[in-house]
């Protein structure tokens, strides 16, 4: 017998196929046709936004960290979560791991001052520029994103990581000299749920050498919360 759910979400046809009595799913198969429609741009991020919030708030979904946390981010690091983990098996000790994230200039509260982007000046709140400086990229109120590096600040649509890509939670820096671009790896020693989620070896950094692992936890004050977390010595690193 089965029950089903139609869900109109910005005029997408959602059918959701649940089997009476079975086992409770945390992010149904269909739901990533959604995420599909996203990376595909045939949606926009907000929609994309707005169908997830909707999906959570009606319990369709359920993301691994607390509901408060930036849905995006959230999903995606549900996805990384559900790979089949046994199969990272090769591990070293003695890592070190950081924690990187995307200030939202609205959380923030310093006086105005004036910044030269790209030759034209805007204003942007003190402690916002100044953990911009620190973080490498920050949300603006006007929606673009801010970013410091070469000693000046430019804009772009997205965060970017050091190779141009934009930055998604799950996303670690690594000295490439040790571990490879592209690499998959689980750190079991992390604080709850980052140690269930398969990390992915996208970006560098230049304070980033030997065992060491900078891991982006995404956006906004939640996030800079994370980092705290995640920061820790001694750590076991599989790939």
């Amino acid at each position: 017998m089965f029950k089903y759910v139609i869900l109109f979400v910005f005029g997408l046809l959602i059918i959701n196929f649940n089997i009476v009595n079975a086992e409770p799913v945390e992010i149904p198969n269909w739901v990533f046709r959604v995420y599909d429609f996203w990376i595909e741009e045939k949606i926009s991020e907000q929609e994309f936004i707005t169908a997830l919030t909707y999906m959570e708030t009606n319990k369709i979904i359920k993301l691994i960290l607390h509901k408060d946390y930036e849905i995006k981010t959230n999903f995606l690091l549900s996805v990384l979560s559900t790979e089949n983990t046994e199969q990272y098996s090769s591990c070293s000790e003695g890592w070190y791991v950081t924690g990187y994230f995307t200030p939202v200039e609205k959380d923030y509260s310093g006086e105005f001052v004036i910044v030269m982007v790209n030759e034209e000046s805007r204003e942007f709140r003190q402690d916002f520029v100044d953990t911009v400086k620190i973080e490498g990229w920050g949300k603006t109120i006007l929606g673009d994103y801010l970013g410091w590096y070469d000693n000046s600040f430019h804009t772009s649509d997205v965060a970017l990581d050091q190779k141009g890509q934009p930055l998604e939670a799950g996303h670690i820096a690594v000295d490439n000299t040790i571990i490879d671009r592209g690499s998959k790896l689980l750190i079991s020693t992390l604080s709850e749920p980052w140690n269930q989620i398969i990390l992915i070896s996208t970006d560098e950094g230049l304070s980033i050498k030997g065992k060491h692992i900078d891991l982006f936890t995404g956006e906004g004050k939640l996030a800079e919360e994370e980092t705290f977390r995640v920061t820790s010595n001694d750590n076991r690193v599989c790939e």
